[in-house]
């Protein structure tokens, strides 16, 4: 069976690397001495994934990650002796349980929502209706490991749509950004998108980027959440 957890990478843990979260996670799960399945062979590793990876310094409220467990075991208690092992800045939300043949997590997800707030007190509007307006817009961003040493996104691909508030000289941009088996966007990316399309000169360095959820999608194309209709939720 599989254990699924929604879990945070809260603010005060934004700036660990991709790479140290997944240790992390891996590490609280030996403390909590769940009956994890592990690979075979002379490197035996455990058998435990997240759905989606997330960005340095991105905060998130709907990170997955997925458990293949060698025992059976009930979602409630894994959660509690999880939370037990988890350190702060780390959550867990909700969780549930599923078959071990059932679709990995990292291959059911198709979409992300994102919030973006920083510091800017000039009008952005036109620039929006610009962007939603337009059929494509391509990125050109930097690779250097790539042979051409330039990557073209079609943004519009990924972000169809944003919406802008600003107030008392801060700009809150929301979107969904769609990931795909071959990838997706990053947050910071869009903002790049909007300095080298409009010229806004919006300081991405400054800015404060929240994953908000992270979903799958249907056969009709609506969002359903990752986790099981029979998932139970944590309080905090």
């Amino acid at each position: 069976m599989k254990l699924r957890l929604k879990i945070t990478k809260d603010k005060s843990i934004r700036f660990i690397s991709h790479l140290e979260y997944v240790r992390t996670i891996e590490r609280a799960i030996r403390r909590a001495k769940l009956p994890a399945a592990y690979s075979e062979g002379f490197n035996p590793h455990l058998k435990f994934s997240l759905a989606s990876a997330l960005g340095v310094g991105v905060v998130s409220y709907a990170e997955f990650c997925e458990i293949e467990l060698a025992e059976p075991m009930m979602a409630e208690e894994a959660v509690e002796k999880m939370q037990k092992a988890l350190p702060r800045g780390i959550r867990i939300l909700a969780a549930d349980v599923t078959a071990t043949n059932a679709p990995a997590l990292m291959s059911e997800a198709g979409g992300a929502d994102y919030r973006v707030t920083l510091p800017y007190d000039k009008p952005v509007d036109e620039a929006v209706q610009a962007f939603n307006a337009a059929e494509s817009i391509v990125y050109a961003k930097a690779a250097p490991k790539a042979k051409t040493k330039v990557k073209e996104i079609d943004v519009k691909f990924f972000i169809p749509h944003i919406e802008a508030q600003q107030q008392e000289g801060e700009l809150v941009l929301t979107f969904s950004c769609r990931i795909t088996p071959n990838g997706s966007m990053k947050a910071v990316d869009l903002i790049n998108t909007l300095n080298q399309q409009y010229n806004l000169n919006l300081p991405a360095e400054k800015a404060d980027i929240e994953r908000l959820d992270l979903y799958k999608y249907d056969l009709r194309g609506n969002k359903q959440p990752m986790l099981g209709e029979n998932m139970v939720v944590v309080g905090h």
